[in-house]
């Protein structure tokens, strides 16, 4: 079933709390819906899809265009009594609640991505991650529904061009092309607890574990201990509307991490990656920047952790536009690094 509503305020459906609007909206449930919306000609015309709403900024308060988003929330779980069943998600599943379906089973596999804001369909998309876990990790199928043949087909996730916050879905040559219906995640009941982000050992009462005593943990320990670690860091989504972090770790070349220290005098904090490139911390280059305090008209830095721009006092679109700018622009003046933002703007 299809519900449309014209000139409706979508403010609800993103996390910013920030005032927005677009010309039409658009709440399907099926596959076969978006195949009625697209012999209507819904997708010869400009249209945005939208999951949780946690990696849009509508920059200007209102999209003149159509916004498709879905409501099929819908869990279906097979080989529930084999040692790696599978749990398909509609695409309007919060991705939390997949992760504490997930962890209340016993399966491991969504434990660490506990707390990300957004849908199971917006998380396929970006590939959303943290706490040494990406989506792609678990996904292993992927429902889509081409805008541009009006059918429904399978993708495997190992086909999707997975990488750090991004994917095929976000390449120009596919913009809004694929609409995510559903995805299928493999799980696991042997242990696979991952500990690779430090402060989850520290959370769990650790200095360092063994691999004794990892085995023993269990997937709802994790997201316990992940959701902590969360709450310490970032804001309650009750109190100040955001989008998570709002800039990707910049990823520079050995060369390129020897150039800013020479520029800066500074060491930035960041790891090396298999292929000898180094993530860099956004939230260190940002705040060693002197960015913290920043603000812009009702958007501010959150305190605890700098990579968060929040709506603190009844902020537009505009205000945290022009912060992320100013954040962007302090950053490369000091380092000479482009941040990217994780967040995409709608105008």
């Amino acid at each position: 079933m299809i519900k449309q509503s014209e000139n409706a305020d979508i403010t609800s459906l993103t996390t910013f709390g920030i005032t927005a609007g677009c010309g039409s909206l658009f709440e399907y449930d099926t596959d076969s819906d978006l195949a009625a919306l697209h012999s209507q000609g819904v997708f010869r015309r400009p249209y945005i899809t939208l999951g949780g709403g946690s990696n849009l900024l509508f920059v200007n308060g209102f999209y003149p265009g159509a916004v498709i988003t879905s409501r099929n929330d819908n869990v279906t779980w097979r080989g529930l009594d084999t040692d790696f069943p599978l749990m398909e998600c509609g695409a309007a599943l919060q991705l939390d609640r997949a992760c504490s379906l997930a962890a209340e089973a016993g399966l491991w596999g969504l434990e660490n991505l506990s707390g990300i804001p957004g849908s199971v369909g917006g998380a396929a998309v970006q590939n959303a991650g943290a706490y040494g876990a990406e989506f792609a990790d678990a996904a292993v199928t992927l429902k889509v529904f081409d805008t541009r043949t009006g059918q429904t087909a399978e993708m495997q996730a190992a086909n999707c061009g997975y990488g750090y916050r991004t994917s095929i879905f976000k390449a120009p040559e596919n913009s809004g092309r694929y609409i995510i219906t559903a995805v299928t995640f493999r799980l696991s009941r042997p242990c696979r607890a991952n500990l690779s982000y430090r402060g989850l050992t520290e959370a769990l009462g650790y200095d360092e574990i063994t691999a004794e005593a990892a085995s023993a943990l269990t997937p709802r320990q994790i997201r316990t201990a992940v959701l902590a670690v969360r709450d310490r860091k970032l804001p309650d989504p009750s109190k100040a509307g955001s989008a998570g972090s709002f800039f990707k770790n910049p990823v520079v070349s050995a060369d390129e991490y020897q150039q800013i220290i020479c520029l800066s005098g500074m060491e930035p904090s960041g790891h090396r990656q298999p292929d000898g490139s180094i993530k860099l911390s956004a939230a260190w280059l940002i705040d060693k920047a002197g960015c913290r305090t920043l603000t812009c008209g009702g958007a501010a830095l959150w305190p605890s952790q700098p990579l968060v721009l929040v709506n603190a006092s009844g902020a537009t679109g505009a205000d945290v536009a022009a912060l992320a700018a100013e954040v962007s622009a302090r950053v490369r003046q000091r380092f000479g690094v482009t941040l990217t933002p994780e967040v995409i703007y709608i105008r």
